[in-house]
């Protein structure tokens, strides 16, 4: 840990030895020290032991500007003004807009997010007139097969019609299907006879 004035004074030999040699400590350890230094040049460059960060001095000479941290212990240097990775948390919501994102994280946020993915058809028991919530936390996909208008709302109250009640057989039956997201609500409404049979994607 050196620092230096980078002025080598008239001297005696033995001083002057002594004094060339602090100034090239301080060249190579790059001004490491706890404190900044006291005489500054443009563009010179210090090691700030007590946040373990190097500086570089501006073209002004009137302020340091922070190039980055180092984590001695890990051996690792973080440049200022890097983002910073993105959390799982962070991922799945997806809202936002300062971390970056690694090939995990990807993963992560298309499985807590897309249709389909780790997800498995399941027959599930549907009462005509009645909604239901999707409460799974991810968008679930909703077939079914039977005459009635199937709805879809997002808060239980006003519904929209995603697929209205058709003949397209001597049973009066029809295929009808579509996504749901989470926290949404659906319902199968005014059947026109036979059977019902609902699956989901989830």
């Amino acid at each position: 840990m050196a620092t230096h004035d980078y002025v080598i004074d008239n001297q005696t030999a033995p001083n002057f030895r002594a004094d060339l040699n602090s100034a090239l400590a301080a060249i190579v350890t790059q001004n490491s020290n706890a404190t900044a230094p006291s005489v500054t040049y443009a563009d010179m460059f210090w090691y700030d032991t007590t946040n373990n960060q190097l500086k570089k001095r501006n073209e002004a000479n009137s302020g340091w500007i922070k190039l980055g941290t180092i984590d001695e212990a890990l051996g690792t240097f973080n440049p200022s003004g890097e983002r910073a990775l993105a959390s799982q948390a962070q991922a799945e919501a997806g809202s936002d807009n300062t971390t970056l994102m690694t090939p995990l994280r990807v993963e992560q946020h298309m499985t807590a997010n897309d249709v389909g993915r780790g997800q498995t058809w399941q027959a599930v028991t549907r009462v005509v007139g009645t909604s239901y919530q999707n409460t799974t936390g991810r968008p679930i996909f909703v077939s079914y097969y039977t005459g009635g208008t199937f709805q879809a709302s997002t808060d239980n109250v006003t519904w929209v019609t995603v697929q209205p009640p058709q003949i397209i057989n001597s049973a009066n039956r029809n295929y009808s299907y579509g996504v749901i997201p989470d926290g949404h609500y659906y319902r199968l409404t005014g059947t026109l006879g036979g059977s019902t049979h609902f699956a989901e994607l989830r």
